[in-house]
């Protein structure tokens, strides 16, 4: 698995934190010819998450925005690196893995390639948390039919009893369940309320990402000498 070894290590050198490895044959029928999906998890630098715990949106939307920027750069990179190899990929960025804004979803949705990668579960909040930087990322994705070992899913939350994201939640859209993938999302978090307060901030020039912001684990990361 050389040529999976040397993906990964030319996404991590583009700026990838996290790179995993997962089976998606039949989540979407738009990709049926590339099963495999490679997951690619960013941190969110700490600086940038302070600017939300200031309340510092414009320049949080500007840091957010370059973030998905070098995402979209990291995604077409290793699609093109998968193809120099004799392989087909499809690097999933925000303009191709279209998403609909009211109900926050997308095609094929990176939590989705990122869970079953084993590089994490989907929170409370329903964000994707890692043990490192709790749900202080942003995901991205490459599908193809390269030859890949796949990471072991994540079937379950990993989350303890903390409840911080819940707590934190101005429109209380998160309901006490814990993610599981045998739930449907509207289990754990009503959507259209979330999404509708999103849309509304954002339009205003806010934003809300409280739910990242005081996750236990994001400020673990936060408090982590680099």
């Amino acid at each position: 698995m050389s040529k999976m070894n040397n993906i990964k290590d030319y996404l991590i050198s583009l700026g990838a934190s996290k790179v995993g490895f997962a089976d998606v044959n039949g989540l979407a029928s738009e990709f049926i010819d590339l099963p495999h999906a490679i997951s690619i998890v960013m941190k969110i630098p700490k600086e940038t998450i302070q600017l939300v715990k200031d309340e510092n949106y414009e320049e949080y939307w500007a840091s957010f925005h370059k973030q998905i920027d070098k995402l979209t750069e990291i995604s077409l990179k290793g699609e093109e690196f998968i193809k120099n190899l004799g392989y087909e990929a499809f690097g999933l960025t925000m303009t191709r893995n279209e998403c609909d804004m009211k109900k926050l979803l997308s095609i094929l949705p990176y939590k989705t390639m990122a869970t079953k990668s084993g590089l994490g579960w989907i929170g409370r909040s329903a964000l994707f948390v890692t043990p490192e930087y709790g749900s202080a990322v942003a995901l991205g994705g490459i599908l193809t039919d390269m030859p890949l070992e796949f990471g072991t899913p994540v079937t379950d939350s990993e989350c303890d009893d903390c409840t911080n994201c819940q707590d934190a939640c101005p429109v209380d859209a998160i309901n006490p369940q814990k993610w599981n993938d045998r739930l449907n999302r509207s289990d754990i978090i009503d959507i259209e309320v979330c999404a509708e307060y999103i849309i509304d901030q954002y339009k205003s020039g806010l934003g809300c990402t409280k739910c990242m912001s005081e996750c236990k684990l994001t400020q673990e990361y936060l408090k982590k000498e680099e």
